[in-house]
Parts: structure tokens; sequence; C-alpha cells
């Protein structure tokens, strides 16, 4: 019996070593537990302060886009707008120019009618005196070969 007990008390002994050992692993177990748990948590308020950023950065970026688009909304009405005036200026000088184009096609065409009766007169009076000129010679000619 005494081996028995000597048997049981040597088993207590090792359970009682395991058991130490369980709790030494368990006390491990719940340290790491918390270790982990703090880094999630950590990560997680990294992850949150980094959304609050993000949103805040896309929040920026709208409002950097809006105000672009605005300034491009202006810029483009502005360039309407001037080109609008330019093209009525276009149209005033057009309508000038026309004016003044028809007035001088008038007055060169009055000064090339005016010209043109001149040369004209000219002309007739070069034909009579050549033509007058050309029968005296024939006159000429031909009373010198009657009279011969």
């Amino acid at each position: 019996m005494e081996e028995i007990t000597g048997r049981i008390s040597t088993l207590e002994g090792k359970v009682s070593e395991h058991d130490r050992i369980f709790d030494m692993i368990r006390e491990e177990i719940r340290g790491l537990r918390g270790y982990i748990d703090g880094r999630i948590s950590d990560t997680n308020a990294r992850i949150d302060d980094l959304n609050v950023k993000l949103g805040d950065f896309k929040l920026d970026m709208c409002k950097k886009i809006d105000a672009t688009n605005a300034r491009i909304d202006d810029t483009n009405k502005r360039i309407e707008e001037m080109d609008i005036r330019l093209n009525g200026r276009m149209e005033e000088m057009d309508k000038r120019l026309s004016g003044k184009m028809e007035e001088m096609n008038k007055r060169l065409s009055g000064k090339m009618e005016e010209m043109d009766i001149r040369l004209n007169g000219r002309m007739d009076s070069n034909f009579k005196w050549i033509l007058g000129i050309q029968i005296a010679m024939w006159i000429t000619i031909i009373s010198a070969i009657l009279l011969h």
C-alpha cells in the first residue's frame, strides 16, 4: 500500500506540476490575448483615424474641384461674352466696309464710264482723221494716174 501511496503521491506531484505548467501557459495566453487585443485596438484606431483623414481629404478635394469648375465656368462665360462682342464688332466693320466698297464701286464705275466716253470720242476723232487722210491720198494717187 505504501507503494500505491507513493505512486499516488508521485502522480499527484506530476499532476500538480502539469497544473502549474497549464496555469503558466494560460497566463501566457492571457498576456498574448491582451497584447493582441491592444494591437488590434491600436490598428482599428489608426484605421479610423485614416478614414477620417481620407474623408477630410475627399471633402477638401471636392471643394477644390468645385472651385476649379466655378472658375472654368466663369472663364467660359467671359470667353462667350468676348466672342459675342467680337462678332458684333466684326459685323459692324463688315457693314462699314461693305458701304465703303459700294461707294468706291459706284465712283469707279462712274469714272470708268467717263473714261470710256472720252476714249470712244478720241478713237472716233482719230478714225475720222485717218480716213480723211487716206481718202485724200487715194484721190491724189488716182488723179495723178488719170492725168498722166
